[in-house]
């Protein structure tokens, strides 16, 4: 008598619950579905055994979905499962096991189905294992790492007879077009295990034979071997990595090509990652702390100064060999610019949050200070490589001075000290009635900034690929302001049901409301002319807003965003100028990143006059031909058009227009620049509406201006999803952000 086939079934969206169920068919005897982790629990109570899980994964209930895996192998023995997901899963591979798949989504049919039936195939012998697989292996952005589970050793291969290498041929004389299957030989290299796949890459541990040493091994699918572009950009990706010489960044080995298969091989490291050590609740010394923001740092200096373009550094990047020493799974992706000003934040942010787990609470306070400032949004703070190197390394002023010399500027200090303190109790007092006379001021003046400009019907130079054209249409002559936005969010206050309305059809479920970043404070801030990193006003353009924000404000004026097209006409014009004034960039035309920090020649804002965000209508210079004003510079505004993201081909994501307050290079009005997610969040993003007629409806509704102290809601999450797909009413991309020119492997 046959086993019955019972597959468990999670996902949180019902129409992909559908899609599964209407590939497997009847070929299921049952299947127990569920959209949650907490609700796979209660269903799972009564169960004897199970044949496979397919469950989704995302970025909020992915490690849910893998305790409860994890639980159910404890409970009822080993099965396999396939996850898929629209996101990028590097986060979960440390916890992939050697029977498991994982697929992106929409799910392929026959891909699935071919996994279904060799595991229905086998009887279900994988459930009645009672051992785990011996690694466990940890892909990390650059490469696998071999991570065995602590209770388990793994030995070294014991054959006897260890299959020869071929004399000529070492692949298939058929080989297929994508992925390789398990057992492939390229060159002195078999292939182990496939560990990660996409549209063009894939993933492996392979065994060198010719010295038994394990390897990651990076193919590039062979529909690309005639394509010199494809070729030569892996190629490439490979030479810059194995170029890299730096001890705490890991090795690349070779490159290679067999039988119309480029690849190139990388360490495998036997060391867990900070993710997993989190995840764990393992613990660290703060010696080991210090250890990994020394090597981070002094890693980004090195590739920067070696001009090498690479991902940022994540705690699933940072791996911890058994001697405390921090390693970094190797991150170039090739040759090029280095990380703008916006990435080195982010970068820092990325490190303070891998190292924060970790401290103690009344633990050394400077390592506490330190990841508090790391890429923070404070006077203080840390947002840069170099601003790390130098908190980590701080010059000593008494360096070669004698104890005599050291003697006398410690004398010198005491009489100063108290000079100093004699003088500050008189500013105080002074500081005191200035303050008192300024808080009975006037709050700032609002400007009606929110008027529309006409875009005539015709073509224009597009980007580099020729004429293109675009209908008749109008854009905001400004981008949207604190005050605008205000509005926005009271009517939204006073009607309820409004914000209903405004939904996007696929903006997730998390988010459920339009409130900015740090709203509250801005708010406050701006209707008093006071200061919120830099000083701030109602003219000045809203900021910590994703796209489902600027969607559903441009919806509720009864606009839409501009596509990319026409952001570049209305910026660009009929003669396709290089900037809204003509071809030469002109530092003082536009707010830019060019004086954001201070220069042994440059002060801050001493350029353009900011160091940050400045009203919309600050720099009547920044306008185009057709009368619109800040499109060069301020902040990068968002687009309704969707596009891969240049990193990672298979996500796709919004794509932003302009240079910001914090751009420092790039400044081409026909640059541009991929949103990290539709849920990103930041204070130099901001937006402006377009139109297809000259007035525009605003929603139906009383709206009342909020009061700044009543405003007390709390920001949505800055890490939703992203999207994979873009929305249905998003227009098609027109230009591709990821060109085959230069092919990126994950």
């Amino acid at each position: 008598m046959s086993t019955p086939t019972v597959v468990f079934l999670i996902d949180s969206s019902d129409a992909d619950r559908n899609d599964i169920r209407s590939i497997l068919g009847d070929r299921a005897d049952e299947i127990i579905e569920a959209a949650t982790a907490a609700e796979a629990f209660e269903k799972a109570r009564k169960l004897d055994g199970v044949t496979m899980m397919i469950a989704g994964l995302d970025a909020k209930s992915g490690t849910e979905t893998l305790d409860f895996r994890d639980h159910l192998h404890g409970g009822i023995g080993l099965f396999p499962s396939v996850f898929c997901s629209r996101e990028d899963m590097t986060e979960f591979y440390p916890r992939i096991l050697e029977n498991e798949r994982l697929f992106f989504k929409p799910v392929n049919r026959g891909v699935l189905l071919d996994w279904f039936e060799s595991v229905r195939g086998k009887g279900g012998e994988e459930g009645e294992s009672e051992a785990p697989p011996e690694t466990v292996e940890h892909p990390t952005e650059a490469g696998p790492v071999s991570s065995p589970p602590p209770e388990i050793e793994t030995a070294p291969s014991t054959d006897p007879n260890p299959e020869p290498l071929p004399a000529l041929e070492t692949a298939p004389i058929q080989l297929p077009e994508d992925a390789l299957p398990v057992g492939t030989r390229l060159g002195d290299y078999k292939l182990l295990r496939e560990i990660q796949r996409d549209n063009d890459f894939a993933l492996y541990e392979a065994e060198q034979t010719s010295i038994g040493r394990r390897v990651a091994l990076k193919t590039l699918y062979r529909k690309h071997r005639k394509d010199i572009n494809w070729v030569q950009g892996f190629v490439n990706e490979a030479s810059a990595r194995a170029s890299v010489n730096h001890p705490s960044i890991s090795l690349v080995y070779e490159c290679d090509q067999e039988m119309g298969v480029n690849f190139y091989t990388l360490e495998l490291v036997d060391a867990p990652s900070l993710t997993d050590l989190a995840r764990r609740r393992s613990q660290l010394e703060e010696g080991s702390l210090w250890k990994v923001l020394e090597a981070a740092a002094d890693s980004l200096i090195y590739l920067r100064d070696s001009g090498m373009s690479h991902r940022l550094i994540s705690a699933q990047s940072i791996l911890m060999l058994r001697s405390g020493e921090p390693r970094i799974a190797n991150p170039v992706r090739g040759r090029g610019v280095p990380l703008s000003v916006e990435e080195e934040k982010q970068q820092l942010q990325l490190l303070g949050d891998a190292v924060s787990p970790f401290l103690k609470a009344g633990g050394d306070p400077a390592l506490h200070s330190l990841v508090d400032r790391m890429g923070a949004d404070r006077i203080d703070a840390i947002n840069s490589i170099d601003g790390l190197k130098k908190a980590l390394s701080p010059v000593d002023p008494n360096d070669g001075l004698s104890d005599a010399e050291i003697a006398k500027l410690n004398e010198k200090e005491t009489n100063r000290t108290a000079l100093v303190v004699g003088t500050l109790i008189g500013l105080l007092i002074v500081a005191a009635a200035v303050a008192a006379v300024l808080m009975m001021g006037k709050t700032p003046e609002v400007r009606p900034l929110n008027g529309l400009t006409k875009i005539p019907e015709g073509v224009f130079p597009y980007q580099d690929e020729g004429e293109t054209e675009v209908g008749e249409f109008w854009i905001g002559r400004y981008e949207v302001t604190i005050a605008n936005y205000a509005e926005f969010l009271a009517d939204l206050e006073k009607n309820p049901a409004k914000a209903k309305a405004l939904r996007h059809p696929d903006q997730p479920e998390g988010k459920v409301d339009y409130i900015p970043e740090k709203w509250s404070q801005i708010y406050a801030e701006a209707m008093k002319g006071g200061k919120f990193i830099g000083p701030v006003d109602p003219n000045c353009p809203v900021v910590g807003v994703d796209w489902w924000d600027a969607h559903a404000y441009a919806k509720w004026v009864g606009g839409r965003l501009p596509t990319e097209q026409e952001w570049e006409k209305a910026a660009r014009g009929r003669s396709g100028n290089v900037f809204p004034w003509g071809s030469e960039v002109v530092p003082a035309n536009f707010n830019s990143g060019l004086d954001h920090e201070k220069s042994e020649s440059t002060a801050e804002g001493a350029i353009d006059g900011y160091k940050y965000w400045c009203p919309v209508d600050a720099i009547p210079a920044d306008e185009s031909r057709y009368g619109v004003v800040g499109l060069a510079g301020n902040v990068s505004e968002w687009t309704a058009t969707w596009d891969a993201h240049p990193d990672s081909p298979d996500k796709r994501v919004p794509l932003k227009r302009g240079a910001s307050f914090a751009t420092k290079s790039g400044f081409e009005l026909k640059s541009r620049r991929a949103g990290d997610s539709a849920g990103e969040r930041n204070f130099w993003t901001g937006f402006r509406i377009a139109s297809d007629s000259e007035a525009p409806k605003r929603m139906k509704g009383e709206a009342a201006a909020p009061e700044a102290e009543t405003s007390k809601a709390e920001a949505p999450d800055m890490n939703a999803p992203a999207m994979s797909d873009p929305p249905s009413d998003a227009p098609a991309p027109e230009t591709p952000a990821a060109p085959k020119a230069e092919p990126k492997a994950e």
